[in-house]
């Protein structure tokens, strides 16, 4: 028997999740573990007719092998069921959303979130598996998540818990119900407790934060001091309020904190507390208030972390222009890094602050050859490494100015801007200047444990050459990241093994130790700081030194600087390509993710990291399509707009046709290249790679085909050295005249190969017809029309064949041709009199012909058929 139950005290998130949890396994029983809070008491007083959920004295517990636990995984929580997780053989399902703690039972399926209610997670499971929810559920599933989110007001609250409320409320969830039994109105002795409470209240300041504690110490029990402690957090702001109340004999504490450096759970520890980083609750008995708020303290002060300061969230090595560079130069750094603004310095004094805005008017006035000392911001607030995150916030208000520079001992060793004290502040960029950076990312440079996906997920040797190239790194003093593509796969689970390295220090010293170190040789580029390690077996490991890279002008190729492995991946064209993971022994497998690449990996996006990003590089574009239609992904909205954008003002007409081609080849070459041609032709790309060419309804359906086809070659083995891009382009360029395809060789200066192989394929079509319409064709016939077609004529042939019976014999052909084996040879011939020269060539290849069409099979067969030639005079001895 399945039973589905929750925590002692159930609150309306575990009874909301009960009932969630019921849709999800409708064979499994629900069971209050113990007690019920005052409120769902009272809903269930109301309600419990329309639920079938018992005590556990109704159930026949010794017949439970699979329990279903919500908003809880701890034993000590089940009230009357906490003997049945002793018990073995029992399989427990875990659905909750509080941090782990110690004792928690390990679930065969576990669900365990970072959101506000446990609810929320269920309602998403009932969204993806597409079950029914009346109104009166989804009024049940609303208070859970409401009562657990104040409202979705508290800061635990995620967009989830919004996007699980939005889905109820469609399905007719019943506010005004809600609302009766989540806003419960003050009780006078509610309001007495407040009173007392803001009597005792007294404010600490800890490590930068503003913490509060309140105390009181009443005869009898009051119900509802969360409620209390969070209308007192309203009206006596701090970064943590602890409240600690002392009613009948017992000491009940409930804290909250509104800062990640004070994590109310891990300080209530010490008395066994359980909740949030955020919120948080215990029961102690046999402790006086005094000890008890001595003790809260000591461990506020012990687990508090330090508060952010400016040299926390400084960008360094700081970029700077000098006073003496024109405005236009200086716009044109400021593109080169994607900065808004800059300091500026007159040899190692800063002594103005020079913005795009700025630029941007001195342009506008034709001043753009002026010196920036007559145009820059002569004002320069700055701060010192030490600067409280808060004061920085200030000081930018108090004197409206976007970045402030940070000195210390007379040096300027890092810069905060707007962008950075908001990334602090919301967790995203939230500046809105010309250069505005389009990526959202939870925590700046967030990491994760990636050791386990990489062991799982990566040959044993692959993973041993990452272990080896960071102990070289390590030994060197560099720092070394795998990142790119590989890292992006290895996420989603796509089989990529090829290495890309970048090393944060000499990029070419490393590639030299690296190759040396496993017995390989390193081929170095020093102008771009790159090179490529190639091992005995030949497997090959690219690597290149961290670098920034800026464009002179739109659509020019990139100049390189050496730099940061942050300026690095800032450099690339997508977030879910910004991703890196540090090989270096002490950080193996840490994931570095600046710029939310794993987010929108997890949610489909493709997303560049600012504004301006196809204007430096349009062909972004056409690799925005190629990830998209890969991954099944989609381009990000305001990523569509600035793609559309960049292609209404022509940009892409200004890439080389070899930049094009390189791009075009890479989509052609993709699994299925149909969706991405599709989205090309859809929004406006494909008029500046083939203008000539229009993608109608014949072309898209024998496009479709191509797959077919080359896996029907593959599975024979006749696609040795078949390239397919070449095939696809073969059914693009059918309906060109001569004329027309030759301007497209030209234009795109394809290998002399490939050249050929499009010319010589405006035959192609026409051996199709013919094949079709003489149906007397023998094998050797097909040999002579077909045999100095390339791999890509073949599959192009077949694509163009209509008829059932002509593709088999082509096919049969084909087969026959990878089978039929000449047995005689020159020596044979010449032991039957003919000298050698010309006609040893032309025995032999009617030999061929008279295999494929059945004629001989054995060795004697073709003696004895040259011998008949002779005979004939069809073979003339020169001799």
């Amino acid at each position: 028997m399945d039973i589905i139950t929750s925590h002692n005290a159930l609150d309306f998130d575990g009874l909301a999740a009960m009932v969630a949890a019921g849709k999800l396994y409708p064979s499994a029983v629900k069971v209050f573990a113990g007690t019920l809070s005052k409120n769902v008491k009272k809903f269930m007083g109301l309600y419990k007719d329309h639920l079938s959920i018992r005590y556990p004295r109704e159930v026949g517990l010794g017949r439970v092998s699979r329990i279903i636990m919500v908003d809880t995984r701890n034993p000590n929580r089940l009230g009357q069921l906490q003997g049945l997780c002793r018990r073995p053989g029992i399989e427990f399902y875990v659905y909750d959303h509080h941090p782990a703690s110690p004792g928690d039972v390990a679930g065969v399926l576990e669900e365990v979130h970072e959101v506000g209610a446990t609810t929320t997670i269920l309602v998403e499971k009932l969204i993806s598996e597409k079950i029914a929810v009346t109104p009166f559920e989804a009024t049940i599933l609303a208070l859970g998540i409401y009562e657990d989110t104040g409202s979705l007001l508290f800061s635990s609250t995620t967009w989830r818990d919004a996007a699980a409320v939005s889905f109820l409320l469609s399905r007719g969830a019943n506010l005004s119900v809600v609302s009766v039994f989540i806003e419960e109105p003050f009780s006078d002795e509610q309001r007495y407790l407040l009173h007392k409470l803001m009597e005792t209240s007294h404010h600490y300041h800890v490590k930068g934060a503003d913490v509060l504690v309140a105390t009181v110490e009443i005869d009898n029990f009051v119900p509802g001091l969360d409620l209390v402690t969070h209308r007192l957090a309203e009206m006596e702001p701090a970064d943590a309020v602890f409240v600690i109340a002392m009613m009948e004999g017992k000491a009940n504490i409930v804290a909250r904190s509104r800062t990640s450096n004070i994590k109310v759970n891990e300080v209530l520890s010490f008395v066994g507390g359980r909740g949030h980083e955020k919120a948080a609750s215990a029961m102690v008995k046999g402790r006086s208030l005094r000890s008890l708020t001595e003790e809260v303290m000591k461990r506020v002060e012990e687990s508090a972390r330090p508060g952010l300061t400016a040299r926390d969230i400084m960008s360094t090595p700081v970029k700077t222009v000098s006073a003496h560079l024109t405005m236009e130069e200086a716009g044109r750094i400021m593109l080169r890094y994607g900065h808004t603004g800059m300091p500026v310095v007159d040899g190692e004094n800063v002594v103005g602050v020079i913005s795009r805005r700025d630029v941007d008017k001195a342009r506008m006035h034709d001043l753009g050859h002026a010196p920036v000392k007559g145009y820059m911001s002569r004002t320069v607030i700055s701060v010192v490494p030490e600067t409280p995150v808060k004061e920085l916030q200030r000081l930018m208000v108090e004197h409206d100015v976007g970045r402030l520079p940070v000195i210390e001992e007379g040096r300027l060793v890092g810069i905060v801007s707007r962008t950075d004290i908001l990334r602090t502040l919301h967790g995203e960029d939230e500046e809105i200047e010309d250069h505005e950076v389009l990526y959202v990312s939870d925590e700046a440079g967030s990491s994760d444990d990636c050791r386990e996906i990489l062991s799982h997920r990566l040959p044993s040797r692959i993973q041993s050459l990452l272990e080896i190239a960071g102990v070289v790194a390590e030994d060197l003093g560099f720092m070394v990241y795998m990142v790119g593509g590989i890292v992006r796969d290895l996420l989603l689970g796509v089989p990529n093994y090829d290495i890309d390295l970048v090393v944060e220090g000499e990029g070419l010293v490393f590639a030299r130790a690296l190759a040396q170190r496993l017995g390989g040789r390193a081929r170095v580029h020093e102008r771009f700081q790159t090179a490529v390690v190639v091992l005995p077996d030949g497997f090959k490991i690219d690597v290149a030194t961290a670098r920034t890279e800026y464009y002179e002008f739109p659509a020019a190729l990139p100049v390189v600087h050496r730099s940061s492995i942050r300026e690095d991946l800032y450099r690339r064209d997508f977030t879910i390509n910004t991703m890196a993971i540090c090989l270096n022994p002490g950080r193996f497998g840490e994931l570095i993710d600046y710029f939310g690449g794993r987010k929108d990996l997890k949610e489909g996006l493709i997303r560049i990291l600012y504004n301006l990003s196809f204007v430096e590089d349009p062909t972004r574009i056409l690799r925005a399509i190629r990830f998209e239609q890969r991954y099944k992904f989609q381009i990000e909205a305001e990523t569509l707009r600035l793609a559309r954008d960049a292609i209404d003002r022509r940009l892409l007409g200004k890439l080389s046709h070899k930049r094009i081609l390189h791009e075009l080849i890479l989509i052609l070459e993709e699994k299925d290249p149909l969706p991405a041609l599709r989205r090309m032709d859809e929004i406006g790309v494909w008029e500046y790679v083939m203008p000539e060419v229009r993608l109608d309804s014949e072309t898209w359906i024998m496009l479709r085909r191509v797959p077919r086809v080359l896996g029907w070659l593959a599975e024979r083995w006749l696609n040795i050295g078949l390239r397919s891009w070449v095939v696809y382009l073969l059914v693009i360029l059918q309906k060109l005249p001569d004329s027309a395809v030759e301007e497209i060789v030209h234009r795109y200066r394809f290998d002399r190969d490939v050249t050929e192989i499009l010319l010589m394929g405006r035959e192609v079509p026409g051996l199709a017809v013919e094949i079709e319409e003489i149906q007397s064709l023998s094998m050797s016939d097909l040999n002579k029309k077909l045999r100095k077609l390339s791999g890509e004529h073949i599959a192009f042939l077949l694509l163009c064949l209509n008829r059932p019976e002509s593709w088999e014999r082509v096919a049969r052909y084909l087969e026959l041709k990878q089978d039929v084996r000449v047995k005689v040879n020159g020596y044979d011939l010449k032991a039957l009199g003919l000298r050698e020269g010309p006609v040893y060539q032309k025995i032999l290849s009617d030999l061929y012909d008279a295999n494929l069409d059945g004629l001989v099979k054995t060795y004697d067969e073709e003696i004895e058929l040259v011998k008949k030639w002779i005979s004939e005079g069809r073979v003339k001895d020169d001799g």
